[in-house]
């Protein structure tokens, strides 16, 4: 197969491609220009015409197609992204994601680069509200679809919940392969993974890398014991997971009060409801056991072990599996989701200017960590006994958790991954 190919632009010159190891190199007799094949998201030819389509990042992503006379189309096949082109796609897209766009985003960017990459085989799904999208996502698995379909989520974080809910509700015998699309307001999730916007998203689930995905299994509970109470959890509920974050105390308040102000002030709301909580700055009373855990002090190359904090006031606690819970708020910067860890940010009776300052140097390339009285905790698995009845934040989700009630969180996925996702 030619490795080299003389053709036509659309102004009559002599153009050549060539293939260089990764790169398409594309050469007149004055100017040269190499793109990585990485970025051809698909090839199309007619028996004269020769396209390439290509994703590219300037400022911005954007789609770029070079077209090229030539009576030899069989050059295209050495560019095609690697993709069998009977793999089925299930998009499940949230119409009131973000700015009310995903299912446009859905028409205009996602599928045609899919098509354009030689993909056809499509189902599209609507989800519903009220947690009735988890249960969407379960019974797709359940209609016995084929090994190598690709599950996409066109939503922010909390539709990314809902469906890998659903997906691992399910006890999947084998991953499932994840595409996140970004298209909510909060988009922590697939910034985590590096995403920078849909036409990121959709060229790496083309270019179908993956990597194992890990999360946090969450469950509520109680305990009769004083002491060991851990090791005496009786658990309320179902456990659930999380991907992005949990949160007691400031942050949790802050996003418990921003609620009701989501319609008339989008994102602006939450700077407001900071501000408020700043002026009348509460503590938080609770019990802590961290297992395998490690500090960081410069570095996380300390021996791990067990850590308890006993009856304590928290102001801030955050555990969190991204580094980013907005956009240049790096609050734990050393997270990923795709290690087995958890990562946890506390502040214990802190004061107003304390955690203003903290918050302002988490902007700044999460240097807060490096603060005296800011504690970051690598750990697999942790449990916090709240003293007084308390409002949780899971993943964007408020719950109460009773007076000397308990959560556990325990890091999941790196041994047996229930989903992969595109890297």
């Amino acid at each position: 197969m030619a490795s080299s190919i003389q053709v036509k632009d659309k102004k009559e010159k002599t153009i050549t491609l060539s293939i260089d190891q990764d790169q398409l190199v594309i050469e007149s007799e004055k100017t040269k220009e190499t793109i990585s094949l990485e970025f051809i998201y698909g090839v199309t030819t007619t028996e004269e015409i020769l396209k390439i389509h290509i994703a590219q990042k300037e400022e911005e992503w954007t789609l770029r197609v070079l077209e090229y006379k030539t009576d030899d189309v069989s050059f295209a096949d050495r560019l095609r992204p690697a993709l069998a082109q009977d793999t089925p796609v299930v998009a499940f897209i949230n119409p009131s994601s973000g700015r009310r766009g995903a299912a446009v985003l859905w028409e205009t960017v996602v599928r045609p680069m899919l098509e354009t990459a030689g993909l056809y085989q499509f189902k599209t799904i609507t989800t519903s509200s009220g947690g009735k999208t988890r249960e969407q996502s379960k019974r797709l698995v359940q209609e016995d679809w084929p090994k190598n379909t690709i599950v996409l989520v066109l939503g922010g974080d909390g539709t990314v919940h809902e469906v890998i809910n659903g997906l691992l509700d399910s006890h999947p015998s084998q991953p499932f392969r994840v595409g996140v699309i970004p298209a909510g307001s909060g988009n922590a999730f697939s910034m985590g993974l590096g995403v920078d916007g849909v036409i990121q998203a959709t060229l790496r689930v083309i270019q179908g890398q993956t990597k194992p995905c890990c999360w946090m299994d969450v469950r509520l509970g109680h305990s009769e014991q004083e002491r060991d109470w851990q090791d005496h959890m009786v658990c309320d509920d179902r456990a659930s997971r999380l991907l992005v974050v949990m949160s007691w105390g400031f942050h949790a308040q802050i996003v418990s009060k921003a609620r009701y102000l989501q319609y008339f002030m989008g994102n602006r709301r939450f700077s407001l409801v900071a501000g408020f909580l700043l002026a009348f700055l509460q503590q938080y009373s609770g019990e802590l056991v961290l297992k395998n855990a490690v500090r960081y002090k410069g570095d996380l190359d300390a021996e791990r072990e067990d850590k308890v904090i006993k009856e304590d006031q928290f102001t801030y606690f955050v555990v969190s599996k991204q580094p980013s819970l907005e956009k240049g708020f790096k609050i734990a910067p050393f997270a990923s989701p795709l290690d087995s860890d958890m990562d946890i940010v506390l502040l214990r009776q802190a004061n107003s200017k304390q955690l203003t300052e903290a918050s302002i140097k988490a902007f700044q390339e999460g240097a807060h960590v490096d603060l005296d009285y800011v504690e970051y905790y690598k750990a697999t698995e942790l449990y916090l006994r709240v003293r007084e009845k308390a409002e949780l934040c899971l993943d964007g989700e408020v719950h109460t958790l009773a007076a000397n009630g308990i959560i556990q969180l325990k890091a999941m996925g790196s041994n047996e991954p229930g989903f992969v996702v595109f890297v």
